[in-house]
Order: C-alpha cells, then sequence, then structure tokens
C-alpha cells in the first residue's frame, strides 16, 4: 500500500466521522415538544391576552451544541451518540419550545423569538442561559439555567433567577430521555409565566395566579 493509498483511506475514515448524524441510514432524529394545550389557563386578566413577549437571547453550553444527543455517564463522562440525533438546531428548538409554552400558559399570541440582545418594544423580554440540560439514560435529567424577565415600559423592572430542576426518565431509550427534557422545559416555562404574572399583578393591582 502507498503513501496515496493510506492517505485517500485516512481522508475517508475521517469524512465518516465527521459526517456522523449525516450519513446513517440508521439515525433516529428527535425534537423537544411544547406543552399540551390544555395545560392552558381556563382564563386570563383582563387585556392579558395582548401581552407582548420577547424570548431571547437563549443560550447553551457547547457540550450541547451539536446534532448529536448528549446524555452523561457519571459526573465527568459525556456520552455523544451518533445515532441518535437533534431533527434540526437544538438551541433553535429549545427556544421554539419554551416561546411556545409561554404563549400557551400566559396565554398570549404575541411572542417574538430573537436572538439579538438589543431589546424589542415589548411588554416582556425573557433571557436564558442554560448552563446543563443532560442525565443518564434510564436515570435523571437535570436542567441548570439562570433567566432573567425583563418587565419594559414606564414601570421597568428586571428579575433575575435561577432554576435547578430534574426528571426522572420513563424508561431507557432516547425517547424517554428527550421526552424527559421536554418536561424539564415546561417546568422552567411555568416558573417564567408565574415570574411574568407576578409582575403584570404588582403592576394593575389585579391578576390571577398560574395553578
Amino acid at each position: 500500500m502507498n503513501k496515496h493509498t493510506i492517505l485517500s483511506w485516512g481522508v475517508v475514515a475521517i469524512t465518516l466521522a465527521v459526517a456522523g448524524c449525516g450519513t446513517s441510514p440508521d439515525a433516529k432524529f428527535y425534537v423537544l415538544n411544547a406543552i399540551d394545550r390544555d395545560d392552558a389557563p381556563a382564563s386570563a386578566a383582563a387585556g392579558e391576552h395582548k401581552v407582548s413577549v420577547k424570548v431571547g437571547p437563549v443560550t447553551i453550553p457547547d457540550t450541547l451544541d451539536q446534532s448529536q444527543i448528549v446524555t452523561r455517564s457519571g459526573a465527568n463522562v459525556l456520552i455523544v451518540d451518533e445515532y441518535h440525533c437533534w431533527g434540526g438546531d437544538f438551541q433553535n428548538n429549545f427556544q421554539q419550545i419554551l416561546g411556545e409554552n409561554i404563549s400557551i400558559l400566559l396565554p398570549t399570541d404575541h411572542v417574538i423569538l430573537d436572538q439579538n440582545i438589543t431589546f424589542e418594544p415589548v411588554d416582556f423580554q425573557v433571557i436564558v442561559n442554560v448552563r446543563e440540560l443532560a442525565g443518564e439514560l434510564g436515570g435523571i435529567v437535570t436542567l441548570n439555567a439562570d433567566w432573567t424577565v425583563v418587565r419594559q415600559g414606564k414601570e421597568k423592572k428586571v428579575t433575575a433567577k435561577k432554576s435547578l430542576l430534574q426528571e426522572k426518565t420513563d424508561g431507557v431509550e432516547y425517547e424517554h430521555y428527550v421526552a424527559a427534557q421536554s418536561r424539564l422545559l415546561a417546568k422552567l416555562s411555568h416558573e417564567i409565566v408565574n415570574e411574568i404574572r407576578k409582575l403584570l399583578k404588582s403592576s394593575s393591582g389585579k391578576g390571577n395566579e398560574i395553578e
């Protein structure tokens, strides 16, 4: 085998390794899912449907910013499976589902997704920094996130909080793992919407609490 042959096989091996999810016919693709619309509040305070919310920027750690789904094995080992992949950009999927959840829970039709740091002419801006969203297959999945709700307008107020949430998976398959991640995102959405409703209540002197 000459040098050119060795080089050619090396390029092929590297190409296959880099291609990952894109080349395997056996790969499975997953997406996060929003909460059921039946979970939306039965009623909202006067004018609440007109509240506008900007969701973004949303940031995720580099370990999650890839096409393959990342799981953990113990405290210090990350597992990347090339045959179980996100059906698109994970950060975008997270932001879209967060926006959808807020739209359902508040409820409002005025939700904007925007990664720009500049403030939009909206009533509220939600900024989220995800530190961790991982766990073990068949075990516990953890969502560790810092988030901020900015009340715009004359009564501008900034509320910064941290959420550390956990969900047990219902099985050992990747679909169970992603379902647990979706439930964690739903919990985070509830906390954010609770804060928005609290700010609305404090500014109007009336309002309804989310159950």
